[in-house]
């Protein structure tokens, strides 16, 4: 038995408890290659399907049952109670697996567009499972079409100053570099109509600059030639410090007699010296250039098609470099500190870049999608006339 006291304000006492046995046995964690195996599908869980090029997940429902224990449901984890996701073995012509059981399918669209993506899994510790599946394409990751320009570089900071030696002022620090301009945006030259595939009653289809892809009817595609963002401008050096007082020593006579040294400054101590000045931001770059024609058999098509040709935004000013520190006064008579550096300035802001132009009108775009092998197209690019 073991005793534990304890006193708290107006509160003591002693408690008696049992010792805690060391030669206890760990509890024993249940692992899944214990259980049997009930049954088990396979899945995409909420997925709608597989978007080609966008990587998926696979899941698992499986019921299982340890000995002495109620059947219980089980999924793909990482946990030693989950079913492993190395443990499935994923194979298709457009379709690859992981060990982490993700799904990768083949990015050509027009692969996938009349039978899906067929793919045969099997549960490797208990082949018996095995699952020729077919999941149909889903086109949600084709939303936005971008020829964006690229963001300016920051700025290098500035190197520091060298501190100063025998009471000698600190260098300056440098001054941060001004960071770079960002890119000017592209063009895009767009054509937009509805289809429709063996999946789909009804699709948008976007060819834009020689670039084909699907798209979601019911979600607006957005074009973006936007200008890249200007580069921060650089941190300005911190200054040297200051080099500390020089000291001379002095033999005095005390008051009973005796001799004592004493340590006197001599001059100064060094000033820090000042700090580098923060580089200016670059300038964003500015936004390009859309123009997108859509079937005008289809007047709504308006509606689901958005322009982005902003200029990149101003790169921020970089920060101003602090001062070096004073040097300090040594003597224990005549100790004279310097002066601490003052701080650089900050830097300037970069300048936005200026906005692009867009265009978005509707004409006959039904020369655009041709050879689309098991893709309809449902206008002709004329109002007021449609083909199935």
């Amino acid at each position: 038995m073991m005793k534990l006291c304890i006193a708290a304000l107006s509160l003591s006492g002693c408690f008696f408890y049992e010792s805690y046995p060391n030669g206890r046995p760990a509890p024993h964690i249940r692992k899944i290659e214990e259980a049997k195996l009930l049954d088990l599908e396979v899945n995409l869980g909420e997925q709608p399907g597989l978007c080609p090029g966008q990587q998926g997940q696979l899941f698992a429902d499986a019921t299982v049952q340890w000995p002495g224990a109620h059947p219980v449901q089980r999924t793909i984890g990482k946990d030693v109670d989950s079913l492993a996701p190395a443990a499935f073995s994923i194979a298709g012509s457009l379709v690859r697996g992981d060990a982490d059981a993700h799904l990768i399918p083949d990015p050509d669209i027009m692969k996938s567009v009349q039978a899906g993506f067929i793919v045969d899994i099997t549960y490797t510790p208990h082949p018996t499972f095995k699952f020729h599946e077919t999941f149909k394409p889903e086109y949600s990751c084709f939303s936005t079409f971008k020829v964006s320009g690229e963001a300016g570089g920051g700025g290098e900071e500035g190197d520091s100053g060298s501190s100063g030696s025998k009471a000698s002022d600190g260098k300056p620090g440098k001054n941060g570099r001004n960071g770079g301009k960002g890119e000017t945006a592209g063009k895009i030259e767009a054509f937009v109509t509805e289809v429709s595939t063996p999946f789909y009653p009804k699709l948008l289809a976007v060819r834009a600059n020689d670039t084909f892809f699907l798209a979601p009817i019911d979600t607006p595609v957005t074009f973006s030639a936007t200008g890249g963002r200007g580069g921060r401008g650089g941190h300005g050096g911190r200054g040297g410090g200051g080099g500390d007082q020089d000291t001379y020593n002095e033999t005095i006579t005390t008051h009973d007699g005796g001799h004592e040294s004493v340590s006197h400054g001599k001059g100064v101590a060094g000033n820090g010296g000042p700090g580098g000045n923060g580089g200016d931001g670059g300038d964003g770059g500015n936004g390009g250039t859309i123009h997108v024609t859509y079937d005008a058999t289809f007047p709504e098509l308006a509606d689901l098609v958005k322009t982005d040709v902003s200029g990149g935004a101003a790169g921020g000013a970089g920060p101003a470099g602090h001062g070096g520190s004073a040097g300090r006064g040594r003597g224990s008579k005549d100790s004279h500190d310097g002066n601490a550096g003052g701080d650089g300035s900050e830097g300037r802001e970069g300048r936005e870049g200026q906005v692009g132009r867009a265009q978005v009108s509707a004409g006959a775009v039904a020369s655009k999608f041709h050879d689309l092998a098991g893709i309809t197209l449902l206008g002709t690019g004329e109002a007021g006339r449609k083909h199935r």
